[in-house]
């Protein structure tokens, strides 16, 4: 099991923005106590001015002290969401495949469709990050109907790194269009994460967490 180690993007980002305001509030009393030191002692400033400006004062004393809060918050939660996704290694599981990454060493794993009717026909169309066409794929009926591709592009090259789309036209057995999903079906091999979130490796495949539809036990299948 491969846990690629986290990327700490939103900690780095909270300590930087905690300690600005850290410093906004050290200037502010600064200028304070030099404000007192330098008025003019025939025109000193008025007792609710001061006030005021204590209060200012305050205010920043509260935010500074809510925003390391909240970052401590989100650190605990960041925490506690990527030990929950540990637990997706080695399972099984359904995942849109509508979008994707590859890794660039291999074909994604294979594609099944997921349809409210009964998928006769058709075909899918697979797009690179740029959205040019890469490859066409025709639609083999089911159940459960699966795409006929090799995951390869269609001058027979294995799909270089980066992301992609698949956009499927299918139709039923009158030849309507019919509305239908592109899933991927295999095991989750690790959990990845970066400074632009989570990944999970499915093979040579690359999704969100947020893709996967289903989860099952060890040892069920899909």
């Amino acid at each position: 099991m491969r846990i690629d180690s986290p990327t700490p993007a939103t900690t780095t980002a909270d300590a930087a923005s905690a300690a600005g305001m850290s410093s906004s509030r050290d200037d502010f009393l600064r200028l304070f106590v030099a404000q007192l030191e330098n008025q003019n002692p025939l025109d000193p400033q008025s007792g609710a001015d001061m006030v005021a400006q204590l209060a200012q004062f305050s205010g920043v004393e509260q935010q500074v002290e809510t925003n390391r809060r909240l970052a401590e918050l989100t650190a605990a939660q960041d925490a506690a969401g990527s030990a929950g996704l540990a637990n997706l290694v080695g399972r099984s599981v359904t995942a849109d495949a509508s979008s994707f990454a590859v890794d660039g060493a291999g074909p994604p794993p294979p594609i099944t469709l997921e349809s409210d009717g009964v998928v006769a026909g058709g075909e899918a169309i697979i797009r690179d990050a740029d959205g040019r066409e890469v490859a066409r794929a025709p639609i083999v009926p089911g159940p459960p109907p699966t795409l006929a591709w090799d995951g390869r592009t269609a001058a027979g090259a294995t799909l270089p790194a980066g992301d992609y789309t698949i956009e499927v036209v299918a139709t039923d057995a009158a030849g309507a269009p019919l509305a239908a999903q592109a899933r991927f079906a295999t095991t989750v091999d690790a959990v990845e994460f970066t400074a632009a979130g989570q990944r999970l490796h499915l093979g040579h495949a690359r999704v969100s967490p947020g893709a996967v539809t289903t989860i099952a036990r060890e040892g069920i299948d899909l």
